[in-house]
């Protein structure tokens, strides 16, 4: 049992709960798979997971972007349900039906809740795959927590391997400052790769909930020290849009390999910060090929 501690609402102050869980709700209804919704519940919160794929093949984690929810993965849950039991988690603290009542505040924090939740799921050890946001934990995790990961998939990683650009912390700021829905469509466009497209409910979901919430998460992307990245020693897969606007791409694959033991890296041509919406059967077809071969 935990013990009781007041909910951190996520929502503005004239914001509707009623518009964020419906445009939640639209996008997974597009979900081709049948879907298992379930709560958790931990020291931070009781945390909302979807749950996909047959029951006794290997666990794998999906991670989603700030200010996006598990129904982000849309494109790729029907591909990677197949093969392994999907465990979709909504970040607490961010845009989506987790209920925080304590904030993640670090990165040891964010270890300890992982393994709230796998010890809920009755899960010993399990595949990771996060991007942006979700990218940067699983790598977080993967530093600190390696005895309950299989294998790391880092899409886009925010931060993590180089600094966030200027440019993109000020957009993404003031989106949040000012989420007009032209603001909040540039933003999106932004960070989509040039000729690419994601799907509109996803796209409508994000503006709906930005323009009633506000993500209160106290953990935020950062560039991993040394240190850090050599600890990691699970298998990872790291895969990076050649047009992503939050850092040097080249120069963050070049760190990556100098640092992780057990890498392999990927500069996709054609696409940008968006990569599993932009191009979800790329990426689904390297997922799945990563993890279905022995360690």
């Amino acid at each position: 049992m935990y013990e009781d501690h007041q909910v951190i609402s996520i929502y503005r102050k004239a914001g509707k709960p009623d518009s964020v869980m419906e445009a939640y709700n639209n996008t997974l209804q597009l979900w081709k798979v049948q879907v298992e919704s379930k709560y958790i519940a931990t020291s931070f919160g009781d945390i909302h997971v979807l749950v996909a794929g047959p029951e006794d093949a290997e666990p794998m984690v999906l991670l989603h972007g700030f200010g996006f929810s598990s129904t982000v993965w849309l494109d790729n849950i029907e591909a990677v349900s197949t093969c392994y039991r999907v465990y979709a988690i909504d970040f607490p603290g961010d845009i989506n039906k987790s209920i925080s009542t304590r904030p993640i505040k670090s990165k040891e924090e964010c270890a300890a809740w992982f393994a709230e939740v796998l010890d809920g799921l009755d899960i010993d050890r399990v595949h990771v795959c996060g991007h942006s946001f979700g990218g940067f934990i699983a790598l977080v995790l993967a530093a600190r927590l390696s005895s309950r990961i299989q294998k790391i998939i880092a899409l886009a990683p925010g931060a993590s391997l180089q600094p966030q650009s200027k440019a993109f912390f000020i957009r993404s700021l003031f989106a949040g400052l000012m989420p007009t829905t032209t603001r909040l469509t540039k933003l999106m466009d932004y960070m989509t790769g040039k000729g690419n497209s994601v799907n509109e409910t996803i796209k409508n979901q994000f503006i709906t909930g930005m323009q009633h919430a506000l993500p209160r998460t106290r953990l935020f992307v950062s560039c991993l020290n040394d240190d850090e990245l050599q600890l990691i020693s699970n298998p990872v897969l790291l895969i990076i849009g050649d047009q992503d606007i939050q850092y040097n791409v080249n120069r963050a694959v070049e760190r990556a390999n100098k640092l992780i033991h057990n890498i392999e890296a990927s500069i996709i041509p054609r696409t940008g910060h968006g990569l599993p919406l932009e191009r979800p059967e790329l990426v689904n077809g390297l997922i799945l090929d990563f993890l279905g071969r022995k360690p």
